[in-house]
């Protein structure tokens, strides 16, 4: 990675200690083939469209854990994709394109696939305060929206009227405060959400986990449609 990209990604923890390193590992047997970097990207859809489906039809723990090892595959596959690029040195403009199409995918199904998979495997939680198992269904769609939609405002905006102050600080993660730091690694589909989600599934707490999602992601949307809509 560039000295650039490397301060902007070393923020989120788990996404850079953890999976970037074993996303090198990954890369290696794609090295051997003719496979580009773009066609990783597209084949790095299919394991949260598996993993969306396993989480919506099971109510085994051993499936559901399959279907995070799924997400995690996504997880992986969305570095190897840069590395073969920076090691061959095949770039294209449309590199990051199906790059960031691949990470929308991941964000909006892996909430939703979550809130499913609380819906069908309600926890202590719901059965205390008898919360209707479609609800999860609703609040994890509803968490996928909250975390893409203040991407598509900066998009536009940026287009719009170019990039303001509050859009350029919400981009550069290199300058984030503490503040933005915990929150980037709480909400980063690449990142702790993934940990989380694990922790969730072993303990059956899908449905703390889904609300908890819900109320985080509501509220940081709203902290950075703040930020970029905010005048001076």
């Amino acid at each position: 990675m560039s000295p650039e990209k490397r301060k902007l990604a070393k923020n989120d923890y788990f996404a850079f200690y953890v999976g970037r390193p074993l996303s090198y590992v990954l890369t290696i047997p794609f090295l051997y083939t003719n496979i580009t970097p773009n066609m990783v990207s597209l084949i790095s859809i299919f394991p949260v469209i598996i993993g969306f489906i396993i989480m919506s039809i099971t109510t085994s723990k051993l499936a559901m854990l399959l279907g995070w090892l799924c997400f995690f595959l996504w997880n992986l596959l969305d570095g190897v994709d840069g590395n073969i690029a920076r090691y061959k040195k095949q770039f294209s403009p449309m590199g990051s394109v199906w790059d960031a199409m691949s990470g929308y995918i991941a964000m909006i199904l892996s909430f939703f696939a979550w809130g499913v998979g609380a819906a069908h495997n309600t926890g202590l939680f719901s059965s205390l305060v008898n919360i209707p198992s479609e609800t999860y269904i609703i609040l994890g769609a509803l968490s996928g929206i909250f975390t893409i939609f203040p991407r598509f405002i900066m998009h536009k905006a940026i287009n719009t009227i170019g990039e303001k102050e509050e859009i350029s600080g919400l981009k550069k993660k290199d300058s984030y405060g503490i503040i933005k730091i915990i929150a980037l690694n709480l909400i980063s589909i690449a990142g702790f959400v993934q940990v989380l989600m694990l922790v969730a599934i072993i303990f059956n707490i899908l449905d703390l986990f889904t609300i908890g999602y819900f109320l985080l992601n509501l509220i940081i949307m709203l902290g950075s449609l703040k930020e970029i809509l905010g005048e001076k």
